[in-house]
């Protein structure tokens, strides 16, 4: 389900940018967009809390690599 815009950075290059806000899995997660600027899937919802749930995310790139 799509919520909406969010402000993702990329955990390669650092760049911070808006795309879509889309569900991961039926969770209050957020599927990672490609980065603008270097096209790295490692990305994340960045904000206050974001540092916490990076672990998590890594989870999710290694799926979605493997998908690839």
């Amino acid at each position: 389900m799509v919520r909406g815009k969010t402000l993702f950075k990329c955990t390669e290059c650092g760049e911070r940018f808006r795309a879509d806000d889309i569900e991961w899995c039926a969770t209050a997660l957020s599927v990672p967009q490609p980065c603008p600027h270097c096209g790295s899937i490692r990305t994340m919802p960045w904000g206050f809390m974001s540092f916490l749930s990076k672990s998590t995310y890594e989870d999710i790139w290694k799926q979605m690599e493997e998908r690839k």
